[in-house]
């Protein structure tokens, strides 16, 4: 296994910070809000750290506590290598971005005029809303200590969705007036 999905990046990310149960690891992307912007379930969990066990990515401990098997995850050196590999690949290619919008928008002629701007108004707002949200977050995340690099997760949407608002007022003002 040479490239790493994201989800197994993801994966590997978690584990970079200190060895953990898989169970430890779905509470982690859930209070991480990582579904969000990783691929990462619960299934695939397993799933992935069989595989990258099986790579030599990782490595398991196997642990007997309450007479129960408890497996222990820690990242591999060939892991961290591999993920600090895909980590500089994906810091250094942008990737495009598919917004549902751009379906509606290609083919708002099949709309009134009235409806098309009428919708986007309110798109317009739920982004507002969505950008609140996210200020929010990164106002908890910065109350609790978390560092300034995943802070910037919370931060990043903000801009994208300040640029989406400006994408958004730009069209409305071109549209034709009337129905």
């Amino acid at each position: 296994m040479t490239d790493l999905s994201n989800a197994e990046s993801a994966l590997l990310g978690l584990l970079s910070e200190q060895p953990m149960y898989p169970y430890q690891i779905e509470q982690e992307v859930k209070f991480r809000d990582m579904r969000s912007w990783t691929e990462l379930s619960m299934s695939s969990i397993y799933k992935l750290l069989t595989k990258l066990e099986k790579a030599g990515m990782v490595n398991r401990r196997d642990e007997i506590a309450e007479n129960r098997l408890r497996k222990l995850y820690s990242i591999s050196d060939a892991g961290r290598k591999a993920l600090q590999a895909k980590l500089t690949a994906l810091l250094r290619e942008p990737e495009h971005i598919r917004w549902q919008v751009d379906i509606a928008t290609y083919n708002c002629d099949l709309l009134p005029v009235a409806t098309v701007r009428e919708a986007l108004t309110d798109y317009r707002k739920k982004l507002e809303e969505k950008i609140k949200c996210y200020e929010e977050l990164r106002a908890f995340m910065q109350g609790i200590g978390c560092p300034a690099n995943r802070v910037s997760v919370a931060v990043r949407p903000v801009y994208l969705l300040k640029g989406e608002i400006e994408w958004v007022d730009a069209f409305l003002a071109g549209l034709p007036e009337g129905d």
